[in-house]
């Protein structure tokens, strides 16, 4: 009895004492956005989800936008995936982020889709109800179309 007591108030500390069970974190968000380069600047909106892995101090992001250019007869909108390596610092990380890049433009019967290579950086600001988030990068274009975009947004 003394032998089962014994062992029983050993192993019960290290049970507890064991790490919770790590889950990856799915977050959805909104983004306002600026390409500086396209249309001589323009702005548009966009989505965005983010895989966190709690692992690893790396992130897995996904991102569509479409932008308002000033123009008849005219769209432009894209959108990237990436892979974010964050510093473990706690509620404003800051991370490095690198990419591929889908951008499709349409001007009167001339439809343009190049892909790219986007690098950037950004900040992630953590609270208990919401995050935010504000990202530059550079998109390496093929052929024309390199440009300077800036993200800002809210995670839920």
């Amino acid at each position: 009895m003394t032998r089962g007591f014994l062992f029983l108030a050993l192993a019960l500390p290290a049970v507890f004492s064991l790490p919770p069970e790590a889950h990856a974190q799915v977050k959805p968000g909104l983004h306002l956005a600026r390409a500086a380069d396209s249309f001589g600047g323009v702005n548009g909106v966009g989505g965005s989800l983010q895989l966190s892995l709690p692992v690893l101090p790396v992130d897995l992001f996904l991102a569509g936008e479409y932008f308002f250019p000033n123009c008849d007869d005219c769209s432009f909108w894209g959108g990237s995936a990436d892979v974010h390596l964050t510093l473990p610092v706690p509620m404003l990380t800051p991370y490095a982020a690198a990419g591929l890049v889908l951008r499709n433009t349409d001007a009167s019967d001339t439809r343009v889709r190049t892909g790219g290579l986007g690098l950037g950086a950004g900040l992630n600001l953590s609270t208990l109800l919401v995050g935010a988030y504000a990202e530059g990068r550079y998109e390496f274009m093929d052929g024309s179309g390199d440009q300077l975009v800036f993200r800002l947004g809210l995670r839920f």
